[in-house]
This record gives C-alpha cells, sequence and structure tokens, in this order.
C-alpha cells in the first residue's frame, strides 16, 4: 500500500469515518446522529484527522476536549476517543501517527493532560511508543434483573440542569459538570438518558444495547447515592438485564446494600502529560461510565 498523509478531518470526511467505526466495532459504534452531536455539539469542542492514501480515507482518529479540575485548579483536558484503521492499513503506524498528531496541537492549545479508556488493540501502542502510562482500572459494578418497585421519595425528574459552577467540586481530578456540560452530555443526547434530583443531588440513567444484551447503566451521580440509586432501579426498562455503574470507592457499601456486586469488567485508564503534569495515582481520578465515550 503506498504512504499515507494526514489531514484535518472535513464535513466531507463524516460517511468514511462513520463506515470505518461500523467496519471496527459494529452495533457499538456511533450513529451518525451520534457522531454529530458528540463531535459538533461540544461545547469545549475536539480535534479530528484523518489518514488518506490515494484519497481514499484509512484511518480516523479524535480528541474530544473538557474542561477538567486538576489538582484543584480548572484546567483543559482532551480524552483520545473513536479511532480505528481499515484493516488492509494496519500495521504502518497509522493510529499511532493520528495519535501524536492530536497530541500536538492540544498541547498548542494548552491542553494539560490527554487521557483514555484504552481497548486491547491501542494499549500497547499508548503504554509503548506513545508514551503514556497506565493510572489504574474502574472496575464495573452490576445488579442483574434489576426491576424493582421503588419507595415514593422525594426524588424528582430533571428536564434542564441550571445550577451555577461545578456540581462535583469537591472531587477530585474530574470533569467539570456545570450545567451546559450536563445539558449537553446528558439531556441534548440523542442516546436514552433519564436525569433524577434529590436534595440537591443528582443521577442519570442510560439504556443501551450491548453485544446483544439489554443493559441500562447508571451514567453520572453525584451526591448521597441511595435515594438516587433506588430512583434509577425504579426506572430501568423491563428489557433490560443488569444495571451497571461504576461507583465511587466511599459508595461501594451502600450499592453492595441495593444488590450490586463487582464485575470481571474494568475500564482501562491511561494518560499522558501535555501542556501540564499527570497524576498517576488511581485514587486522586474521579469518573463514572458518562465521562467516557461509549456509554
Amino acid at each position: 500500500m503506498a504512504g499515507y498523509e494526514l489531514v484535518s478531518y472535513e464535513p466531507a470526511d463524516r460517511a468514511a469515518y462513520l463506515a470505518l467505526l461500523d467496519e471496527a466495532w459494529g452495533e457499538l459504534a456511533l450513529s451518525g446522529e451520534e457522531f454529530d452531536w458528540w463531535f459538533r455539539e461540544n461545547p469545549a469542542g475536539s480535534l479530528m484527522s484523518v489518514a488518506r492514501v490515494d484519497g481514499r480515507v484509512v484511518g480516523v482518529a479524535a480528541h474530544s476536549l473538557f474542561r477538567m479540575v486538576l489538582g484543584g485548579d480548572e484546567a483543559p483536558a482532551s480524552f483520545s476517543v473513536h479511532a480505528t484503521t481499515a484493516a488492509e492499513a494496519r500495521g504502518q503506524g497509522i493510529f499511532e501517527a493520528l495519535e501524536r498528531r492530536h497530541e500536538e496541537e492540544a498541547r498548542a492549545r494548552g491542553v494539560a493532560v490527554v487521557l483514555a479508556f484504552a481497548s486491547e488493540p491501542t494499549a500497547p501502542i499508548f503504554l509503548g511508543r506513545l508514551g503514556w502510562t497506565e493510572i489504574g482500572r474502574l472496575r464495573v459494578w452490576a445488579r442483574p434483573f434489576p426491576r424493582f418497585r421503588s419507595r415514593r421519595q422525594a426524588v424528582g425528574r430533571i428536564e434542564r440542569f441550571r445550577h451555577p459552577g461545578d456540581a462535583a467540586r469537591g472531587w477530585r481530578n474530574h470533569i467539570a459538570r456545570d450545567a451546559g456540560y450536563l445539558n449537553w452530555r446528558f439531556l441534548a443526547s440523542p442516546r436514552e438518558y433519564q436525569a433524577f434530583a434529590a436534595g440537591g443531588n443528582y443521577a442519570v440513567l442510560g439504556h443501551k444495547e450491548h453485544r446483544g444484551t439489554r443493559l441500562a447503566y447508571v451514567a453520572d451521580l453525584v451526591g448521597e447515592p441511595r435515594p438516587l440509586l433506588r430512583a434509577c432501579l425504579g426506572a430501568v426498562g423491563p428489557d433490560a438485564r443488569a444495571l451497571v455503574a461504576v461507583p465511587a470507592p466511599e459508595h461501594r457499601s451502600t450499592y453492595a446494600s441495593l444488590g450490586f456486586f463487582p464485575t470481571r469488567t474494568s475500564l482501562r485508564l491511561m494518560g499522558k502529560a501535555l501542556a501540564g503534569s499527570l497524576d498517576a495515582d488511581r485514587r486522586a481520578w474521579r469518573f463514572t461510565l458518562g465521562d467516557t465515550d461509549f456509554f
């Protein structure tokens, strides 16, 4: 195969980008509507590039930008997302080249760190030639067959987030959760989300098909978990086989009391310092399933 060239993504590349994602991930790939929402409407922006051979797109990759709190201070960060290479073009270093391009662009913008929930094929590349650091694994918990009759309690539905500032300001390193971000990430999403409020706190419930199984998941939860988890359990669709979540360490006993247990599945978190420094202590980071690009 002839040498490739790396260029910035253009709207004319949309169909080819989606086709490569579908080839790689099948039913787990972004739909066209999700693609437009994720990349065009993200308030903090995106970096997107493609690799071409003889004018044909054979590789795609992106960084999604977010405002984060890192070490107590707000700073821009990026997540490496939605990257793949056509089967016939693999083994030429295209993924690595696209990632390096975005790291350089992100550093020039003052992005402090880049993070990723790495897949099995990409992890060795991140940790090897790209010089990333493995931060740790986030264990997924599950409550099977989560049909649940919730007792009446003071839990309301959120139609629009309106709070000022960061709702999760007591957390350590995390994506800043102001109303603009939460309204984009969940309420404007083409995916299925419901948001609940209790005592000034909130939770977000999602549903998705995952390898032929219908799942519900706690996409986000800030505050006292018990009433919010009960609200999520009460709203799980009748066809869902399980409710899954990534509970904070201090919330695990509450999750366990409501029938959740740790599964064998974990999310592999990696990072690299760009214009800032990287805290490699897993305990310093706080993520939920909604902080990923695939839930």
